[in-house]
């Protein structure tokens, strides 16, 4: 019996059943190593059990054919545990008919008080499924380390202290870095690999910003190299914890270096195609006065010698000499004329004409050239088309007369026939109408129809130096009639001839829509007008100012001459005159510097009309921007400067007397009338209600001015001066439009201290004109001054 009172075997029975119960294998040896105890889940056999018991792991093994190198591995971890007086662990891993089985074993010595080994202790625990897991686990990070390895882009892993977790090959292609900067942040990094330290901190500030705007983060990285610097362009995308505390961040990078230097090139090339379209545009503009500007005399030459008693012989070479003026002319034409199309700067007219008017000048025009070949040169037009359609005559005559001479080039026997006709009348508004170029000449080879609206296209060599051309009107003449909503169709047989045509839908006008006859007769009010006027004629060209004089003296019209600019500065302080005609490209000074003198620093309001050779894309524009009123290219005939002249000095007369009877002063005026007069037919009405509506219009456009420039809206500030201009041109408030057109053409952002004085100048000067309307539509309600 224990001293206790209780029964041993209970007691033993009582701890026995405990160890059973546990869900690990346990053993207790002996100091020799033979087993005193091994519950169930050691030995499951129970006459195993029994008979272990007095035999050590070598009569185990033996007996049940396990390895014997499993024995010594557990008697050297007894002795191992015996010698260190402490626990000791390791795995065994055994065969088992389920598998293989991975088992912890523990041995844990037990010593008697006088220190000798009282029993050892085995534990075992199977963590066969642990270590399954375990492998899988490695199995995935294996795998998907492997994939994020051949990613082509840098990926980071780091923890809520910024400090790598992971990297892929890509953001560390050393393997050795990648292992030492796990636990490390990007300050030690940086240090470690000798790149600025200022990098570190930049890459700081972004993580930062993460964790302050908890969404994703995106910047540029740029590392300098010897061998060229690499771009990255880096993501952050924070994770947070249920809690919303910080887990950690995910970073990648994309190289985009290749990008980047893609975008520098092409805007290296952007910068070279503009100075290249700048370059063409010199070009084409020194090209055009420098060619148009003796073209203009020999025209002009010819045509004051045309007027001339001249022999049958001088006869002939005048008319050889305006001949091949006007071929070269056609072609000067065609190569601005492509330079425009090719800007999208050609604009189109919608003005009212008359279908047989505009065929009967085409047939005037080259009937000469027909007759010349002994050729044939018909027009007809259709009985049912309306007799005034709405387009641009211009145009339309511009690619009649280049494919109908092309047909007479191309034609040797026969003629050429150019018909109009009706094609379609579904709307009562507009119609189709169907123009047609038929001839009887060499026809075209099929292989070449393909090809020839092709720019510079000619069917052989031997076409351009027998017929001559630049192979630049058929082109032209096709991106005109698309500009027009048509197209143009060709169908040729070699040696049968050639039907050219194309298709425009034009609104039907009326007579009022018809524009005014160029040529002014003998007995025209407006030629009656024109005499006497006086006109300061500027032009640095002898010849030219020769030819100008001449026209206009023939007129009766008193010209004084000026050879540049500053010239033309002193006659304007000494006298008056009607209207002023400046060519722009002069010593000393030019054109433009001469107009703005001329109206910001005399004031002056007389007309100025500009005489350019430049006729390419912006030229007329540039000449309104500078302050001056219309714009006649060189060379120019005897009817355009005419027409040109009396429309800018007979409008003035009418609107003198209207403001003489108001007794207003013409000199004071801030805007004038003239061009409101011509559009009404002289219905002073018609004005009284113009000049209502633009002072209304005003008022809203101050508005708008000074609540864009509070707020600081460059466009609805460019938007408000873009909409006065036209208004301010058609009043001439020529004072203004300078400062008004430079913040309608502002470039770049608002700029406060640049922007201001100009919005101050326009609200001042726009209010000194507002305010002179009014007075005189309070003096003189429908005879109003300010012509």
């Amino acid at each position: 019996m224990a001293p206790t009172g209780i029964d041993y075997r209970v007691h033993r029975d009582f701890y026995e059943t405990i160890l059973q119960q546990l869900p690990v294998e346990v053993a207790v040896f002996d100091a020799e190593h033979r087993y005193r105890f091994v519950n169930a889940n050691g030995i499951t056999d129970a006459a195993t059990r029994a008979w272990v018991i007095g035999h050590d792991d070598f009569e185990y093994c033996a007996r049940y054919q396990r390895p014997q190198k499993l024995a010594m591995q557990r008697r050297q971890c007894f002795e191992q545990a015996v010698q260190t007086r402490a626990a000791v662990v390791w795995e065994e891993t055994q065969e088992t008919a389920a598998g293989q089985q991975c088992m912890l074993r523990h041995f844990l010595p037990v010593f008697a008080t006088d220190g000798s080994l009282h029993m050892m202790v085995g534990l075992g625990e199977d963590i066969t499924e642990r270590r399954q897991v375990e492998k899988q686990l490695a199995e995935q990070r294996t795998f998907y380390e492997f994939v994020l390895d051949q990613l082509p882009c840098d990926v980071g892993v780091f923890d809520d202290k910024f400090r790598y977790l992971f990297v892929n090959a890509s953001g560390i292609k050393d393997p050795e870095m990648r292992k030492w900067v796990i636990g490390r942040d990007n300050f030690e990094y940086f240090a470690r690999t000798k790149r600025p330290v200022a990098m570190a901190h930049e890459r700081h500030a972004q993580f930062e910003q993460v964790v302050r705007q908890r969404s994703l983060v995106t910047y540029e990285e740029t590392f300098l190299r010897p061998d060229g610097d690499r771009h990255q362009y880096r993501c952050l995308q924070p994770v947070f914890h249920p809690d919303g505390s910080l887990h950690l961040i995910l970073g990648y990078g994309l190289d985009v270096t290749d990008r980047v230097n893609t975008e520098r090139a092409l805007r290296h090339a952007k910068l070279a195609a503009e100075s290249a379209v700048r370059a063409r545009e010199i070009f084409l503009a020194n090209m055009s006065h420098e060619i148009r500007t003796p073209m203009n005399a020999i025209l002009g030459m010819s045509q004051l010698l045309a007027k001339t008693s001249l022999t049958p012989t001088q006869s002939s070479y005048q008319q050889a000499i305006t001949t091949s003026a006007d071929n070269l002319l056609v072609i000067i034409n065609d190569i601005l004329d492509l330079s425009k199309l090719e800007a999208g700067k050609m604009v189109l007219e919608q003005v009212g004409f008359a279908p047989g008017q505009l065929l009967a000048q085409v047939e005037q025009t080259l009937h000469y050239k027909a007759a010349e070949k002994g050729l044939y040169l018909h027009t007809q037009v259709e009985a049912g088309l309306p007799a005034v359609l709405l387009g641009d005559p211009y145009r339309i005559t511009q690619v009649l007369l280049n494919l109908a001479g092309n047909a007479i080039k191309f034609t040797e026997k026969g003629g050429v026939v150019v018909s109009c006709e009706l094609v379609q009348t579904d709307s009562p508004e507009a119609v189709d109408v169907l123009f047609r170029v038929t001839d009887t000449g060499i026809g075209i080879e099929p292989e070449f129809l393909a090809r020839i609206f092709q720019e510079f296209s000619q069917e052989d060599a031997s076409v351009t130096r027998k017929f001559g051309g630049t192979g630049l009107g058929l082109s032209i003449c096709r991106n005109l009639v698309k500009l027009m909503g048509g197209d143009i169709q060709l169908e040729s047989e070699k040696y049968q001839g050639t039907v050219t045509q194309f298709t425009l839908r034009l609104p039907v006008g009326t007579t009022q829509d018809l524009l005014p006859q160029a040529l002014l007769p003998e007995d025209s009010p407006l030629r009656q007008h024109l005499r006497h006027k006086h006109v300061l004629l500027v032009e640095d060209n002898r010849f030219n100012r020769q030819i100008a004089k001449t026209f206009l003296q023939q007129a009766q019209v008193q010209v004084t001459e000026a050879v540049h600019g500053a010239e033309a500065l002193t006659l304007a302080q000494e006298q008056a005159f009607d209207l002023i005609l400046m060519d722009i490209q002069m010593p000393i000074l030019d054109g433009y510097g001469a107009t703005q003198a001329l109206r910001q620093q005399l004031q002056l309001t007389t007309p100025i009309i500009a005489l350019t050779a430049n006729a390419i894309k912006g030229e007329r524009e540039k000449c309104l921007a500078a302050g001056m009123n219309g714009y006649l290219a060189k060379p120019f005939q005897e009817a355009e400067l005419l027409r040109v002249v009396s429309e800018w000095v007979v409008p003035q007369v009418e609107a003198t007397a209207a403001a003489t009877t108001s007794g207003a002063d013409p000199a004071s005026a801030l805007y004038q009338i003239d061009e409101l007069l011509k559009v009404g037919q002289g219905d002073l009405s018609f004005v009284t209600f113009m000049l209502e509506t633009f002072v209304e219009s005003s008022e809203e456009s101050l508005q708008e001015l000074a609540h864009g420039l509070e707020t600081g809206d460059i466009v609805k500030l460019k938007s408000t001066a873009h909409t006065l201009k036209p208004s301010l041109a058609h009043l001439r408030v020529q004072h203004l439009l300078p400062v008004v057109t430079e913040l309608d053409q502002w470039q770049g952002e608002f700029q406060l201290e640049a922007i201001a004085p100009l919005v101050s100048t326009i609200s001042q000067q726009l209010r000194e004109v507002i305010s002179q309307i009014q007075v005189s539509l309070a003096t003189a309600p429908i005879s109003v001054a300010g012509a």
